[in-house]
C-alpha cells in the first residue's frame, strides 16, 4: 500500500462541564441563559441537543441561580494525517476515520489535499 499525507479541515466536539451563576426569573430561564452563553448561535427558546443542565439551584440573592452543566462545544480544527491506502480517494476516507473516532464520522470533514509521500518520509 502507498502512504498518503492528507491535509484536512473539520469540526470536533469538545466536552465541557462547569458552573455558571446567572440572573433569571425562574429555573427555566436560568437554564436558557446559561445555554445562550455557551451556544450563542443556538435558539434561545428550546433546548440545544448537546447542552445538559445537571442542577439549577436558587441562590440567596433574589432572581439569581447557579446552574451546573455538561455540554459539547464545536471547534474548528485543521491539520494533516498520514495514512496507508490503495489510492487517494481511499486515503481521504481513512483520514476521516483517523480524525473522527465516532462510529459514523460527521460530514463536516474536508480533505483539502491528498499527497502521496515516499516510504522514508
Amino acid at each position: 500500500m502507498k502512504k498518503y499525507r492528507v491535509r484536512y479541515e473539520t469540526k470536533l466536539l469538545e466536552a465541557r462541564e462547569g458552573i455558571e451563576v446567572v440572573a433569571a426569573t425562574g429555573k427555566g430561564q436560568a437554564m436558557f441563559a446559561v445555554q445562550a452563553k455557551l451556544h450563542p448561535s443556538a435558539r434561545t427558546d428550546e433546548p440545544y441537543f448537546h447542552y445538559e443542565p445537571l442542577s439549577i439551584r436558587p441562590l440567596e440573592t433574589p432572581d439569581t441561580y447557579e446552574v451546573s452543566y455538561r455540554t459539547k462545544i464545536e471547534r474548528e480544527v485543521a491539520g494533516s494525517v498520514d495514512v496507508a491506502a490503495e489510492d487517494a480517494d481511499k486515503a481521504a476516507n481513512k483520514a476521516r476515520f483517523a480524525v473522527h473516532q465516532e462510529l459514523i464520522p460527521p460530514k463536516c470533514f474536508k480533505a483539502l489535499e491528498v499527497v502521496e509521500i515516499a516510504e522514508g518520509a
